[in-house]
């Protein structure tokens, strides 16, 4: 009996352990030891080749930077010296250049350097009103190079300038051009209408006084330079400057009504009444008459 029991314990021991073995026993024959260890040795191997080539990718790359460093240093010097040489043969240009200019200047006579500047002149001109503007331009700073005190070739550049929207080179170019000939009454009168057309009227009216300055015999300027005196309310100097264009003009309806206007602003009653009577004379059927007469009665 107590036999029996033991077999059936040791029976049941192995029941046990071939179950276990059952079990995991797919697992046991995916388990190749001898592989295992050839495949950790191959990969140890690899990295181990790896390395090695990456430290002689980096040796090689070292090598060349240091081979490269003086091709770097040749070449540099061959851009510098290219460099210096570029620019002596720019200067030797500009030199020659400029011999060759003065050469030609000296071989033209003086009739045919004013035939030349002429066509020039001419060229420009023509360009100019047929709205070729650059290149108008162009021949205007030509014949300044040939011949620095062209005051007409000054007027066209700076008239190009306007025209072309370089209001600061324009007026640079009068400014300069107005040294030239500080007695052109008309330089001036264009210069305040440069002036005016910007909305610089007190700019504008200092430009009309030099015009009437250097030329008191227009009328016309003296009327427009009231005119704006009495818009930037000046009224004493506007009432001055009408009473110079009513002595040109006496019987000139438009002089007589701003006359009128500025000496009553201005509180000029007898003046005032003159000009009245005198407007009166001159043009009868005036829509102001009536309007003046009714301000003088208020005039003490």
């Amino acid at each position: 009996m107590f036999d029996l029991f033991f077999l059936l314990v040791i029976l049941l021991a192995l029941g046990v352990i071939c179950f276990v073995i059952f079990k995991k026993f797919p697992q046991i024959v995916n388990l190749d030891l001898e592989n295992l260890s050839e495949e950790k040795t191959t990969q140890k191997k690899r990295e181990i080749i790896a390395n090695r080539m990456d430290e002689r990718g980096r040796e090689i790359k070292e090598g060349w930077k240091k081979r490269m460093i003086p091709l770097m240093r040749v070449w540099g010097k061959v851009q510098l010296k290219f460099r210096i040489y570029v620019g002596k043969i720019e200067r030797l240009f500009r030199h020659e250049q400029t011999i060759k200019d003065k050469e030609e200047q000296k071989v033209l006579t003086t009739t045919e350097k004013e035939k030349k500047l002429d066509e020039l002149l001419r060229t420009a001109d023509d360009s100019f009103k047929t709205e070729a503007y650059d290149k108008a331009e162009e021949l205007y700073i030509s014949v300044i190079k040939m011949d620095s005190k062209m005051t007409t070739a000054y007027r066209g550049l700076a008239e190009t300038y306007l025209v072309k929207g370089d209001t600061e080179e324009a007026m640079q170019t009068f400014g300069f051009l107005s040294q030239l000939t500080p007695n052109d009454d008309n330089l001036f009168m264009r210069l305040g209408e440069v002036y005016e057309e910007q909305g610089n009227l007190e700019k504008a009216i200092q430009c009309y006084q030099q015009a009437s300055m250097i030329n008191s015999s227009i009328s016309s300027r003296f009327y427009h330079l009231a005119e704006l005196l009495l818009r930037v309310k000046q009224a004493e100097m506007s009432l001055s400057a009408i009473k110079q264009a009513v002595d040109l003009e006496p019987k000139n309806p438009r002089y007589l009504d701003l006359l009128i206007e500025s000496a009553i602003i201005c509180d000029e009653k007898g003046m005032a009444r003159a000009g009245y009577e005198n407007l009166r004379l001159v043009n009868p059927e005036n829509h102001k008459l009536e309007e003046y007469k009714e301000r003088l009665g208020k005039m003490s």
